[in-house]
C-alpha cells in the first residue's frame, strides 16, 4: 500500500509540474536585411530594437508566453517557416514569401515608394524606370516593380535597406525601391539627407505570417491581435519610430 501511494503521490506530483511549466517560447524569425525602423542588430546579428522586437514581444505577452527572435538571411525565411524552425514572422505581405502560411490581420500601414536623389528627373510613369540600376535590398522581393518592368527591372542589390538609402543619398543611385516607413524614419535621422519620393507603387497594410507548424493555436493569435489593435497597443509601438 505505501508503494503504491508513494506512485500516487509522484503521480500527481508530476503532473503538478508539467500543468505549471511555462508553454514554449513564441520564436520569431528577424531577417537580417532589415534596418531600423523594422528591425535593428548588434555586431553578432542578435535582434536589438525595432518595430518587429516590440510587436513581437507585444503578441507573445498577449499569449502569455516569451519572445525569442531568430535571426537569418532574407532569403531563408520562406523555407525556415516551412520546416518549422521558427513560429511567425511580422512586417510581411503574402506576396513576399513563398507557401502556405496563415496570415493575420493588416496590422502595420505602410507603402512601396520609388524614392530618389533630389537631382534626379522627375517620373510620370514607372515604366520609365526600365532599364534604369534601381537600388533594391538583397532577399527583398519587389512583386509590382517586376510586374510592371519585367526583364527592364535591374536590381542592385545591398545587404540592407539602410544602405540602399545612404547610397541614395551620396548620389550613387538615381531611384531605389523603398518602403515609406523606412523612408521616413531614414529621413527623420538625416533631416538634410538629399531624398525624396518620387513614385508611390501601392499602399498596403503589413502583416505576420504563421507557421503550419507552429504549436501556437491561430485563433489564440488572432484574438490577441484584435485586442492589441482595438486598444491601441499596436499604434503606440509604432508611434515610437515615427
Amino acid at each position: 500500500m505505501k508503494r503504491l501511494a508513494a506512485l500516487l503521490l509522484a503521480t500527481v506530483l508530476a503532473g503538478t509540474a508539467a500543468a505549471q511549466s511555462p508553454p514554449p517560447p513564441l520564436r520569431f524569425v528577424a531577417a537580417t536585411n532589415n534596418a531600423l525602423p523594422i528591425a535593428q542588430f548588434d555586431a553578432s546579428d542578435k535582434l536589438v530594437g525595432g518595430i518587429v522586437k516590440d510587436l513581437g514581444e507585444l503578441i507573445a505577452t498577449g499569449l502569455d508566453r516569451q519572445a525569442v527572435f531568430v535571426p537569418m538571411a532574407g532569403k531563408r525565411v520562406s523555407a525556415a517557416l516551412l520546416a518549422g524552425e521558427a513560429d511567425a514572422i511580422c512586417f510581411v505581405l503574402p506576396e513576399w514569401l513563398q507557401g502556405d502560411f496563415r496570415w493575420t490581420r493588416g496590422l502595420i500601414p505602410d507603402a512601396s515608394l520609388v524614392a530618389s536623389h533630389v537631382d534626379a528627373p522627375a517620373l510620370t510613369s514607372l515604366q520609365q524606370l526600365a532599364g534604369q540600376p534601381l537600388g533594391t535590398v538583397q532577399g527583398y522581393s519587389y512583386p509590382l516593380a517586376e510586374q510592371v518592368l519585367g526583364k527592364g527591372l535591374k536590381r542592385s542589390d545591398v545587404p540592407s535597406m539602410t544602405a540602399n538609402l545612404n547610397r541614395l543619398a551620396a548620389g550613387r543611385l538615381r531611384y531605389a525601391l523603398v518602403e515609406k516607413t523606412s523612408l521616413q524614419f531614414f529621413l527623420r535621422e538625416q533631416t538634410k539627407a538629399q531624398v525624396r519620393i518620387a513614385w508611390v507603387i501601392n499602399q498596403f497594410d503589413a502583416r505576420c505570417a504563421f507557421s503550419p507548424h507552429s504549436g501556437v493555436p491561430f485563433p489564440e493569435v488572432a484574438a490577441v491581435l484584435d485586442r492589441l489593435v482595438t486598444d491601441g497597443s499596436v499604434q503606440r509601438v509604432l508611434a515610437r519610430y515615427r
